[in-house]
């Protein structure tokens, strides 16, 4: 790895327009820095990444659009995870949420993209809508917009810009063009979701994650409908049909769990298909170039930290820009790959049943003196998991671990894995 950039950073070119994108836009035009985004409109129906957690509240004020937010989304008070046989695992945000707010939201992913951009507009960012066409500089490690981007900026960065940051998420512009290999997670899952009008629920606003005959599935209530979400390994969903709607709906009236949730419902949109869901890039910085949000790496939606990871790996970018040194962006890029790999470490101890079951334990073994005394304190510090905060608090990462490696007493995690 290595980063080139000599004196001070004046002039960004961001490809790509999702949350990533808008909230980097946004803190360097505040900055004074002349920054344009140059990307093509998703035409999508869906996009996944509807709902928020606590630590992205203080975010969103800082990018000054919580109450616009607030108006379109549903208020989010915890979540609930549903494990079959098991029993029901509610969490409520007030009950570990520290110095975070005590709430999060659920959001309608297109118009939240849709209020990020426009923030990034009023502070003074350039909005070009077009395809950004990057090359390679011969053999070497930089890159640059072709002439012909340039042009159709208008001459916007009067000459090629000082850094070119790559969020274009899953299509992944940069390493494709420069071969940077990336990690994947050890799943090879299928995710396939749409909005019905309507499901089963806990409480409202709360979101749920239920354990399923094979893999899991998400339930986001939204204004007016809910988004259903069926996570599972790649070889079943052929079984259940041709298409991704046929998959999808036949799921829903075949899976014990899933045709009782659902009982009723009406699916109102298209079903979205997709395959790709862990993965982190070996290199995110180089000669003039960074990467940003998920085309620097992805996880599992379990924990519904996709968008809080995008969005603080923005504002830590801003940061290493604001230095403009060798240092601070290779600060930047151990930041963003340790914040990825602990987020994979806690979403394989929810597929591999250890995270459940030594919840479980907790509770069967209550009435011990010792495990009373201490429940408060691990029950707070495991709870910053829904938060989206433990995976930044050194502390109840190192709890975590020892509870996955000492917490589960004489039970077999495989009993609560996910099939």
């Amino acid at each position: 790895m290595k980063y080139e950039q000599n004196g001070k950073i004046t002039t960004v070119a961001i490809l790509g327009g999702g949350p990533a994108a808008s909230t980097l836009a946004t803190l360097l035009a505040r900055e004074g820095i002349r920054v344009a985004l140059l990307h093509q409109p998703r035409h999508a129906a869906l996009l996944v990444g509807e709902s928020l957690v606590p630590a992205i509240i203080p975010l969103l004020r800082r990018l000054g659009v919580e109450e616009e937010v607030r108006a379109y989304a549903k208020y989010k008070p915890g979540a609930i995870f549903n494990m079959n046989e098991f029993g029901d695992y509610p969490f409520t945000f007030k009950d570990f949420c520290g110095p975070l707010p005590d709430y999060a939201y659920n959001v309608p992913r297109l118009k939240f993209e849709a209020t990020l951009l426009a923030a990034a507009q009023r502070a003074g960012a350039r909005v070009f809508e077009m395809e950004a066409k990057v090359e390679r500089v011969g053999t070497t490690d930089k890159v640059g917009l072709t002439r012909e981007t340039l042009a159709a900026t208008d001459n916007f960065f009067d000459g090629p810009p000082d850094l070119i940051v790559d969020a274009t998420g899953r299509a992944r512009v940069l390493p494709k063009l420069l071969g940077i290999p990336s990690r994947e997670g050890g799943r090879k899952d299928t995710a396939l979701f749409a909005h019905l009008d309507r499901t089963e629920l806990y409480k409202d606003g709360y979101v749920h994650s239920s354990r399923l005959d094979h893999g899991w599935s998400w339930r986001i209530p939204l204004p007016g409908r809910v988004s259903l979400g069926i996570v599972i390994g790649s070889a079943h969903p052929p079984k259940f049909g041709a298409t991704p709607e046929e998959r999808y709906d036949n799921l829903l009236k075949q899976d014990s769990v899933l045709r009782v949730a659902t009982a009723g419902a009406k699916r109102l949109t298209p079903v979205l298909e997709y395959t790709n869901y862990q993965l982190v890039s070996e290199r995110l910085v180089g000669d003039g170039w960074v990467l940003v949000g998920d085309t620097a790496g992805f996880i599992d939606p379990v924990f519904s930290s996709g968008l809080l990871i995008g969005i603080t790996s923005a504002t830590a970018l801003f940061d290493a820009i604001r230095a403009g040194d060798a240092p601070a962006f290779q600060a930047y890029e151990a930041g963003v790959i340790h914040h990825l790999k602990t987020w994979h470490e806690i979403v394989n101890y929810f597929y591999d049943g250890r995270m459940f079951t030594s919840f479980r334990v907790g509770e069967m073994m209550r009435d011990h003196l010792l495990i009373r005394l201490a429940y408060p304190h691990v029950n707070k510090h495991m709870g910053r998991i829904f938060t989206g905060s433990a995976a930044k608090a050194p502390y109840s990462m190192g709890l975590m671990r020892f509870l996955m490696k000492y917490g589960l007493k004489d039970e077999d995690p495989q009993a609560m894995a996910i099939r």
